[in-house]
């Protein structure tokens, strides 16, 4: 299992972030495309996009369903005004996906990319999106697993003994999760994902700039040295390879639909 989650340090984190997070979340944007291209051609009245951070994904899902009531929402306050401010069309509502705040049965679609993974309980998040479901809908949903990012963990390792990348869920534990679900699964696929960096700093100010900062309980609470950041820096550039410095993100995906009957 993964570590309890700091969510109000998540929360600011990235509401703190929201203003530059479009310019660097390039794989973030990349696979919300590819999430969106999985959701259902059927007619959606109404959507929530669970964790809609910037707003980013909000018109594409209106592209899609041009006739949907669309809701974005998010564990971060900040996150939430800047989306209101830039696209005002929308509804916006603070929410935990955890304990998400809607009526049972209340929409048609629920789409997720990049979010829960800031949960502690994928099985939460899986059980409200059923109840927030209409018999019939679909939860669209994808999250990071175990093996994100293991050229930065690998060289964090060579060079003290502080844990200074997230950890996340295997995706074996995540299947089971969905597996012991009352969904009907119609996608359940893990794919690994690489963005390319020209230097150490681009990757690390990247990581940064999106808000994704180190929230494990084994982070260093001091600055690191100097000295420590050469070890690091030298083992990364291990990893380089002709396009650049590989940052991999393993990417779990799944499609799922709730009866139309609980039998």
């Amino acid at each position: 299992m993964a570590p309890h989650v700091e969510k109000q340090y998540v929360a600011e984190s990235f509401g703190k972030a929201a203003s530059n997070y479009d310019e660097y979340a390039r794989i973030q944007h990349r696979i919300a495309h590819d999430l969106i291209s999985r959701c259902p051609a059927a007619y959606k009245e109404h959507v929530l996009d669970l964790g809609c951070g910037t707003g980013y994904c909000l018109p594409l899902l209106a592209e899609n369903y041009p006739k949907a009531s669309i809701t974005g929402a998010d564990l971060s306050q900040g996150m939430l005004d800047y989306a209101q401010a830039h696209f005002p069309d929308y509804s916006y509502e603070i929410a935990d996906a955890e304990k998400l705040p809607f009526s049972d049965e209340q929409f048609d679609l629920i789409y997720s990319n990049f979010a829960v993974q800031w949960c502690d309980d994928f099985s939460k998040v899986l059980s409200e999106a059923y109840r927030c479901l209409k018999p019939g809908g679909h939860l669209v949903l994808s999250t990071l697993a175990d093996g994100t990012l293991k050229e930065l963990k690998q060289a964090w390792a060579q060079a003290d003994q502080f844990q200074h990348v997230n950890d996340f869920e295997k995706s074996d534990f995540l299947s089971k999760c969905v597996e012991q679900s009352q969904f009907t699964v119609d996608v359940n696929v893990v794919n690994t994902e690489f963005h390319y960096y020209a230097t150490v700093r681009e990757l690390t100010d990247s990581l940064k700039r999106i808000g994704a900062h180190n929230i494990t309980q084994g982070r260093a609470k001091s600055l690191t040295s100097p000295g420590t950041i050469k070890k690091f820096t030298k083992a990364l550039q291990g990893f380089r390879i002709e396009q650049g410095l590989p940052a991999s993100y393993e990417v779990f995906t799944i499609v799922l639909c709730k009866p139309q009957t609980n039998e």
